[in-house]
């Protein structure tokens, strides 16, 4: 086994004493569930530069990279691992001590105790590492929670735009989401906006910034789409070369005009966030899902300029980890 048969841990998460779920923690040791059911951990190798396996078979490598997978229902995120490391267990306990879930990491050259909030404090992965800089990282985890900025509660039920009105308080309490709103760049079809991860008592400048975002993507028509076409049939094509001929797809490999492209995808959200590892920019992702990849589907992310910047697949994530589907022209 591998690490990476759970192919939807979410949902699994989401569904309570999930059969599938309990069978591949019995199966494959360096997987862990909390004590609540409701976080999954799993050490497993990762393609060296994308998030995938390095077996994937639309983007196979010989090499490979280490990381700790982080599931809840609705959030996922992994940290790199020392890739020299064998690791051997993997074990999630309630630690009294620091009122939080412990952690405990265990390979033949060292064994470490740690928790959720000191691993994103220590072992984020947006910044690419050496290996013994992921040694040092690792060998320092203790246990120990970060001193962290006591959150601001947020009382508030709508924040207001000043170009697409209000949004009420969606799903979490950093969640909002407007009314639906004609997209010129998708010829007048009417979307929400959502906006993630806002909290409006800690980031004052952030509506500004959002509503500068939103006001440029608003300007957009389907002539500024036709200057994306290349960008997403590309995709689509990268994808089809990844993945080898399927007579399924012959459509797609049928396609010779990239405008075309658009017949193959549908609109599916609109999210306006922060970048919070980076350039700590406010940018706006589009989502679709798409004939050639159904599993994760497409993404266009625009800049606050309205600058597009990524076409890739709906990682979920504002930049690539290492370029992956940026635009650099």
């Amino acid at each position: 086994m591998t690490g990476w048969e759970i192919e939807n841990p979410g949902e699994n998460l989401l569904s309570k004493n999930d059969k599938y779920l309990r069978d591949f923690l019995k199966k494959y040791l360096l997987a862990a569930l909390s004590p609540d059911g409701e976080k999954l951990f799993i050490i497993r190798k990762y393609h060296p530069a994308l998030n995938c396996s390095p077996n994937d078979p639309i983007n196979p490598s010989d090499g490979y990279r280490i990381c700790l997978a982080y599931y809840t229902y609705s959030s996922y995120f992994f940290f790199e691992l020392p890739t020299n490391f064998n690791y051997n267990m993997l074990a999630v306990r309630y630690d009294q001590n620091i009122q939080d879930l412990a952690i405990t990491i265990s390979s033949k050259e060292m064994t470490r105790v740690t928790n959720i909030k000191e691993i994103f404090s220590k072992l984020e992965s947006y910044t690419p590492r050496a290996e013994a800089e992921k040694e040092a990282a690792f060998a320092s985890l203790n246990n120990e929670i970060p001193l962290q900025k006591k959150r601001a509660p947020i009382t508030q039920t709508e924040v207001r735009s000043a170009v697409i009105g209000v949004l009420n308080n969606a799903d979490f309490d950093d969640w909002w989401v407007s009314q639906p709103q004609k997209i010129g760049f998708l010829d007048d079809v009417e979307m929400n906006f959502t906006i993630t991860d806002y909290n409006p008592n800690e980031d004052e400048n952030f509506m500004d910034e959002a509503d500068e975002t939103i006001r440029n993507f608003m300007s957009k028509t389907l002539k500024d789409r036709e200057a994306t076409n290349a960008h997403v049939y590309r995709n689509c094509m990268d994808f089809l070369d990844a993945i080898g001929y399927d007579e399924a797809d012959q459509h797609l490999w049928d396609i010779k005009d990239p405008q075309e492209i658009w017949n193959y995808v549908t609109p599916r959200e609109i999210y306006v966030t922060r970048e919070p590892y980076e350039d700590k920019g406010v940018y706006l992702r589009l989502t679709f899902s798409c004939e050639w990849e159904q599993e994760h589907g497409l993404q266009l992310v625009f800049n606050k300029s309205g600058k597009l910047v990524r076409v890739s697949d709906d990682d979920g994530h504002i930049l690539g980890w290492q370029g992956h589907g940026m635009i650099t022209d």
